[in-house]
C-alpha cells in the first residue's frame, strides 16, 4: 500500500465526511473526559497516599494551659523513642500563620487570634515504625496532662487508601467501556461511509484495487478520529485543571501540603495514543465486516 497515496485519499474523505465525523469526534471526546477526569482524581489521590505513607506524621495536641516544662518533657520523651525521626514545636501563632499562607481564607477568618489555633508537636515517624507501634506510641502520650489529643491520621489514611483503590478501578471499568464506545462509534461511522462510497469501491476494485488500497484510507480516518477526540479531551481537562488548580491547592495544601497535579506525561500519552490504536481497530475491523473487497 502506498502510504501518501492512502493518506491523501483519506484526507479527501475527512473533507467530504466531515459532518458525520465532527460527530462521531465529539462524542468520543466526552468519552475519553470522563476516563482522563477519573485517571486526574486516582493520580493526585495516590500522590496523597504516597505522601502521608512515607512521612508516618503525627501531630499531638497540647492543652492551652500546659508549661513549657511539661512540654519540653515531652518532647525529649517523643525524640528519644527509636521509632520517631524528628519533633517540631508548632506554637500557636505559627499555627496560625502556616494556616493563613496556605489557605484561602476570608476577612473573618483572617482575624482569628493564636489562642483559635492550639499548640502541637509535630512527630515525623521513622520509616520502620509500624502501625501497632504508632498506636502504641499514641495511647501513651495521651496520658500525659498537657496534651488534649493525639491524632494519627491513621483512619484517614486507611480511607484514602480505600479511595484510592476505587479510583484505579473505575479507572480500569472506565477505561474498557471508553474501549467499546470507541470501537461502536467509529466502526459504525465508518460503515457509514464505506456505505456512502459503495459506487467508488466497486469502481476501484474493478479497475484492480488491491484490498490493503481500498483499507487504508478507512483505517486511517478511524485512526484520526479517536486521536483528535482524544486530544480535545485532553486540551478541555487541562483548560479546567488550571482554572482551578489555584482554588484547590489553597485547600489541600493547608491541609495535607500536597499541591495537585496534571496528569503525568506517560498518561497523557497513553490516553492519546490509545485513542488512535483503538480507533484504528473500530475503522478496521467495521471495514472487514462491512466492506465487502
Amino acid at each position: 500500500m502506498d502510504l501518501k497515496a492512502a493518506v491523501t485519499r483519506a484526507r479527501r474523505g475527512l473533507r467530504e465526511e466531515r459532518g458525520l465525523y465532527l460527530v462521531a469526534v465529539s462524542s468520543l471526546a466526552v468519552a475519553f473526559l470522563c476516563l482522563a477526569g477519573v485517571l486526574l482524581a486516582t493520580q493526585n489521590l495516590s500522590t496523597m497516599a504516597a505522601r502521608w505513607g512515607q512521612s508516618g506524621r503525627v501531630s499531638v495536641y497540647l492543652a492551652g494551659d500546659a508549661s513549657p516544662d511539661d512540654v519540653t518533657k515531652l518532647e525529649g520523651l517523643l525524640r528519644g523513642l527509636p521509632d520517631v525521626a524528628r519533633v517540631e514545636h508548632v506554637t500557636s501563632a505559627q499555627a496560625r500563620a502556616d494556616f493563613l499562607e496556605h489557605a484561602d481564607v476570608g476577612a473573618a477568618l483572617g482575624q482569628l487570634p493564636p489562642e483559635a489555633f492550639p499548640a502541637s508537636l509535630e512527630v515525623t515517624l521513622a520509616p520502620s515504625a509500624t502501625a501497632q507501634r504508632v498506636d502504641a506510641i499514641a495511647g501513651r502520650v495521651k496520658s500525659f496532662a498537657a496534651v488534649t489529643d493525639v491524632e494519627t491520621y491513621r483512619g484517614w489514611f486507611d480511607q484514602l487508601d480505600t479511595l484510592v483503590s476505587a479510583g484505579r478501578v473505575a479507572a480500569i471499568v472506565l477505561a474498557a467501556l471508553v474501549a467499546l464506545c470507541v470501537l461502536a462509534v467509529i466502526g459504525n461511522t465508518i460503515r457509514l461511509a464505506v456505505a456512502r462510497r459503495r459506487q467508488e469501491i466497486e469502481v476501484m476494485k474493478l479497475c484492480g484495487a488491491t484490498d490493503g488500497f481500498v483499507r487504508g484510507p478507512l483505517v486511517l480516518e478511524g485512526t484520526f478520529q479517536g486521536f483528535v477526540a482524544a486530544v480535545i479531551a485532553i486540551l478541555v481537562l487541562m483548560v479546567g485543571f488550571l482554572a482551578l488548580k489555584d482554588p484547590i491547592n489553597a485547600t489541600v495544601a493547608a491541609l495535607i501540603g500536597v499541591r495537585v497535579a496534571f496528569l503525568s506525561s506517560w498518561m497523557v500519552v497513553a490516553v492519546i495514543v490509545g485513542g488512535a490504536v483503538i480507533g484504528a481497530a473500530g475503522s478496521a475491523l467495521s471495514v472487514r465486516r462491512y466492506l465487502d473487497v
